[in-house]
């Protein structure tokens, strides 16, 4: 007992005399999850010490020792006046267009928000002012690779964050490519196995964006060298190439878990995190609070997220779901953003803000019906919460293809007369006891590692910055040239020799002949 008392102490000792890091966080995408996600690492790196500044879209309005925030909402106005873009992404114009997310529309409306990003004023007075230092710098990993050109500016280490399962196109700049054979697009509609026709397209999807990268590539670097050179002259630096800056991360933190997605291999320099935004629980608002806890059959949570949300449904889905939820025994809780213009059935509940993680943590929840989101399906997997999904866009529909798969929910196909489907998957999951069986085998996965995500964030970056950028973890795969890494210039080689051999023998062959001709 002695030794464990003197142990504890001393790692206490060790974490307090430790030094403070001055970090800065750059999460400027313009939709709440994502800044969910960046509080995070914000909030996790606060509770361990350190001071961080924080450019984010989504500002608190809180003072908070050692926190700076910049406000950068102001990007997003270009989108906000364009009344076409704000329809765009309501849930009845969503429906039949595809995955807005497989898109080269969509990889040029992200370039189109960092550039914002990188030009918005208060981000350059930051960037140009000599006397703004910092241990390192952490970046939201989001189709947005010239962003990599900020932690030059302060000769510090690079920490990128990917929001989404591990993919090819965010693992390329770590050198952790993923095989289309055995690993899926977060953009697919298929399922591991993968039959021939699925490896083709998987393979057929890695070329199709490669070549969208290539495209979205010049773009990026005529403003990475547009932008960062003048801020850099100012603070007295001088800034790698393009391909140095993206390709100079140190380490990779990825919001994903084997438990919850696919079981990926990965470089040295990166860690599975899924969970680390899962804050300590807040009491339900007191209304809410006695609904759930008079719920006589249970609770059923409805709420499609931040980015699609359920006023921009059309009205004849809005009432189907109302008739369907009526003939339910179980109360139900939708997080719906205005007010309902039709009669609301005594058994639903609408609210347009939900505290979705005490609401999850709440005994009496039987089902979560989710669009599939990243940051959804983690948080309901942590309390062991079975799932119905109607996934959207992006990365949904993957998510809610490895619940299925997994035995802990059902997926649902988004349509205007999905209704008939979506009623028999909640009736399938409330009435299926192995679905909230399973849910609860899986959150115990999820839980059991070596230490919390949460813990994991601050280690990591505190590591990265004690070894002064984790060189030794780095794959030296990055410096390799594609062409050399599938051998092409090997192959080519062998083809050279094969072609010069074959016309030398025909030549000896033709040669031999001839001589045989002459002496008949």
């Amino acid at each position: 007992m002695k030794h464990k008392i003197i142990t504890s102490i001393c790692i206490l000792s060790l974490l307090i005399s430790s030094e403070a890091l001055r970090i800065l966080v750059c999460y400027p995408m313009t939709s709440k999850s994502h800044s969910i996600l960046g509080y995070g690492i914000v909030n996790r790196l606060l509770e361990a010490g350190h001071e961080v500044v924080h450019i984010t879209s989504f500002p608190n309005g809180k003072v908070v020792p050692n926190l700076t925030e910049i406000d950068v909402s102001s990007i997003a106005d270009v989108f906000k006046k364009d009344a076409d873009g704000v329809e765009a992404f309501k849930l009845k114009n969503l429906i039949g267009k595809g995955n807005f997310g497989d898109s080269a529309l969509f990889l040029y409306y992200v370039y189109t928000i960092h550039r914002n990003f990188l030009e918005e004023p208060s981000v350059v007075k930051l960037f140009s002012d000599p006397k703004e230092k910092f241990d390192a710098v952490v970046l939201e990993w989001f189709f947005n690779e010239m962003n990599a050109g900020i932690p030059a500016l302060f000769n510090c280490p690079l920490i990128w964050v990917c929001s989404t399962e591990p993919h090819w196109q965010s693992m390329r700049v770590m050198d952790g490519i993923t095989n289309p054979a055995y690993t899926l697009d977060i953009f697919t509609h298929n399922k591991l196995p993968l039959n021939f026709w699925q490896r083709a397209e998987g393979l057929w999807k890695v070329v199709k964006k490669a070549a969208q990268v290539l495209i979205l590539n010049q773009f990026e670097k005529r403003a990475y060298y547009s932008i960062y050179p003048e801020i850099a002259a100012k603070r007295g630096v001088s800034m790698p190439s393009y391909e140095e800056a993206v390709y100079n991360g140190s380490f990779m933190l990825i919001n994903a878990h084997p438990s919850i997605g696919g079981a990926i291999k990965l470089p040295q320099n990166s860690a599975n995190i899924a969970g680390y935004h899962i804050d300590k629980l807040k009491p339900l608002p007191k209304d809410l609070q006695k609904i759930m806890d008079e719920a006589k059959h249970g609770v059923i949570y409805f709420s499609l997220g931040s980015i699609v949300q359920s006023d921009g449904m059309s009205e004849q889905m809005q009432k189907s779901l109302l008739n369907m939820f009526s003939k339910y025994k179980q109360t139900v809780i939708w997080k719906f953003e205005s007010d309902m213009k039709d009669n609301v059935p005594a058994n639903v509940h609408l609210v347009k803000w939900a505290p979705q993680q005490s609401i999850l943590a709440h005994p009496n929840l039987k089902l979560f019906i989710t669009h599939g989101g990243q940051l959804s399906t983690s948080e309901a997997i942590h309390y062991g919460i079975p799932l119905v999904g109607i996934p959207v866009m992006a990365d949904q529909v993957l998510n809610m293809i490895s619940v299925e798969n997994k035995g802990f929910g059902v997926k649902v196909t988004l349509s205007e007369d999905m209704i008939p489907e979506l009623d028999a998957a909640v009736r399938k999951v409330l009435t299926d006891d192995a679905y909230r069986k399973k849910a609860k085998e899986i959150s115990d996965l999820f839980h059991d590692r070596v230490m919390t995500p949460g813990a994991a964030v601050p280690y990591w970056i505190e590591y990265v910055v004690r070894t002064h950028g984790a060189r030794h973890l780095r794959s030296p795969a990055v410096d390799v040239p594609l062409y050399q890494k599938l051998y092409l210039d090997l192959a080519a080689f062998i083809a050279v020799v094969v072609i010069v051999l074959k016309k030398a023998v025909k030549y000896l062959m033709k040669k031999r002949n001839n001589k045989k001709e002459k002496s008949h």
